[in-house]
Order: C-alpha cells, then structure tokens, then sequence
C-alpha cells in the first residue's frame, strides 16, 4: 500500500511541476517520432541491395544457435525493473527517455553509415520487443551498434540502487554474449554498444543538469 501511495505522490508532484511536465511531455514526442521513423527505416535498410558482410573471427569460431528465449527473458526482466523503478522516480523515466531518444537517433545514424549485411549463421532472434520496430519482420540489417545490449546497459547506468545495478550489469554481459551466439551481431556491434549508451546517458545527464533545481522535490 505504501509503494502505490509513493508513486501516485511522487508522480503527482511531478506533473504538477511545470518544467518537468513540459519536457516530459516534448520527449515522449519525441520519442513517438522517432520510434515510427525507425519503424519506416528499418524497412529501408533491410531492403538495400548492396552492404558489407564482415570476417568476424569470434563468430567463425561460435557455432550459432538459437538463445531467443534467455535473450528475451533478460531483456525482460531488465525493462519491468526499470519500470518498478520509475514508477516511484520521474527524474529517472525522463533521464531513460531523453537517452532512449539519443539512441534511436545515434542508431539510426550509424546503421545507414555502416550499412552492414547479417553475420553468416545468423538464426532469426524471436524478440516480440524488439520486434515493435520491424515493419517488415524480421530485421538483420540493424547492426551497428547493438540496440539489445545500448539499451539494458543504458538501463544500468539509470539505475540507482547498488543490487539492481548488479543484476542489470549480469544482464547486459549474458545478452552480449547470447546475441553472438545467435549471429545476429558483430562483436563489434555488440562492444560499441555500451559506449553509445554511455555518451547518450550523459548528454541527457547535462541537459536535465540546468533543470536540477526545478526538480529537486522530484528528485
């Protein structure tokens, strides 16, 4: 009973605050936008003619197989504690939202840049989440950089409380790892994840910066 009274109290705070009302509002639009982009984009990519397929060395070692279901188990697990957690801490929803925006952004960048076609082996990843932004299926052509391991890291470096943090780092670890397993990524897609994460994390860490003292109740 007390956990629903500190989530309607907190979150009522929240939206009764101006400012944070105003970018939450503007970054959950944001996001929209973004999402249905990507929706659209993606499409595009998968369907291009030309691209590079890589010599990857750990995957030529790695007898691919299919680990959807740990894969989607983690990711899941990670995405409700996240929503636990935000549930009692607007500061924190907006921070994920505002990197999340980043991410879309930066993903959508670098996969046009890179244009890379699927690792040989790849076995298609059965993700009903990820699959929200797939208009035409199964995509194998958003590769760099991962978007399974930038966001549940991006999750790591949001949350706050110590034995979460250890659980979604475990997370991020055994996805990064199940993901090669399955081809569905370079290494390099997978390792250049959490550096994106970090950098999107901390630009939206800066812009929130100038908005502290309009939160400080939320925070």
């Amino acid at each position: 009973m007390a956990y629903f009274l500190n989530v309607k109290q907190n979150w009522r705070n929240a939206i009764h605050n101006k400012a944070f009302r105003n970018d939450l509002i503007f970054a959950l639009i944001m996001l929209v936008v973004l999402f249905v982009f990507t929706y659209f984009y993606f499409d595009y990519i998968q369907h291009l003619p030309h691209g590079t397929v890589l010599d990857d060395w750990v995957l030529r070692k790695l007898p691919p197989e299919d680990v959807s279901k740990p894969i989607v188990f983690f990711e899941a697990s990670v995405f409700i504690l996240l929503f636990v957690r935000c549930s009692t801490n607007p500061v924190m929803f907006l921070t994920f939202v505002i990197s999340s925006i980043m991410i879309y952004a930066t993903r959508d960048i670098t996969i046009g840049m890179t244009q890379l076609r699927a690792p040989v082996g790849i076995i298609e990843l059965k993700d009903p989440i990820a699959g929200m932004v797939y208009k035409s299926g199964f995509v194998t052509r958003d590769l760099f950089y991962s978007g399974h391991v930038s966001f549940v890291f991006l999750i790591y470096l949001c949350s706050r409380n110590k034995v979460d943090k250890y659980y979604v780092l475990l997370a991020t670890i055994v996805i990064s790892m199940l993901v090669l397993i399955q081809h569905v990524h370079y290494v390099v897609d997978v390792i250049s994840a959490p550096f994106f994460s970090f950098v999107c994390f901390w630009i939206a860490k800066r812009i929130l910066r100038n908005q502290h003292i309009k939160y400080k109740l939320l925070v």
